[in-house]
């Protein structure tokens, strides 16, 4: 859960000038190259992740954000859930933030699943009460049965996709933040996330999704925004958006974005 600006509405969400890089320099001072030359040796200049980005997304909007990998639509999310920080420019989001950003973040591996709801519960600033008012709904949803009370270490990438997307999916929250995670596991469940999706977005939540499906990305969003090396590229409704990056990737087929 990210920290959220009183000065928004509930749900709002607003980058301003948003910029952000990370160095792919290795630092060598350490190797026998880098004791023998005494100097450190110049590597690639700082990759950008978000190049001035400008967006603003309304209370209860339903986002996509599309792109080729490293164009920057896991950096940011990272960035509206507060996990990384902006270089220069500002962030903002009105209300409570949820995301599910990784498959196991957060997870203790030696916990079982029923303890790790009860984590994560309190991570997201959930009382004991909170949490078992939640739980059968939780369980039932993952449909991991009798796998709930062993040790999460013995999971699947899919067990601990249902796992965190099932408490995600029952916390409250103004804003929810999701990426590629629907990508994984049987096509039962990807439905089965996207009507709860659609469920939280009828209650009034801004989701902001980021997916190679164009599929959940037609069926999920309103709006998509097409990123490219830290940039906004397009910004508009989603038939449009998709069609856009198709062209820019060079591909008018496949169900699946490259």
């Amino acid at each position: 859960m990210s920290p959220a600006s009183p000065a928004l509405a509930p749900g709002e969400i607003v980058l301003r000038g948003a910029t952000r890089s990370f160095s792919l320099r290795a630092d060598n001072a350490g190797t026998l190259k880098g004791l023998l030359l005494g100097r450190r040796v110049a590597g690639p200049a700082p990759v950008p992740a978000l190049a001035g980005v400008d967006l603003h997304v309304a209370p209860g909007e339903r986002l996509g954000l599309v792109g080729r990998n490293g164009a920057g639509k896991t950096s940011t999310l990272r960035v509206l859930a507060g996990i990384v920080p902006l270089q220069s420019g500002e962030v903002a989001c009105g209300g409570t933030v949820v995301s599910l950003l990784e498959f196991a973040a957060g997870f203790s591996r030696d916990f079982s699943g029923r303890e790790n709801i009860y984590l994560q519960g309190a991570l997201h600033g959930l009382d004991r009460a909170g949490v078992e008012a939640r739980l059968p709904e939780i369980i039932a949803f993952s449909e991991l049965g009798e796998f709930i009370d062993i040790p999460v270490r013995t999971y699947s990438t899919g067990m601990f996709v249902r796992l965190g997307f099932s408490i995600v999916a029952h916390l409250a929250a103004d804003i929810l933040l999701i990426d590629e995670v629907l990508a994984v596991g049987d096509e039962a469940f990807q439905q089965k996330c996207l009507r709860r999706i659609g469920e939280r977005i009828a209650a009034g939540t801004t989701v902001v999704l980021v997916s190679h499906d164009a599929a959940a990305i037609e069926r999920g969003c309103e709006r998509v925004v097409v990123l490219d090396s830290g940039r906004v590229m397009f910004d508009g409704p989603t038939d449009e958006a998709l069609a856009f990056y198709r062209r820019l990737i060079g591909s008018e087929q496949g169900a699946l974005l490259p």
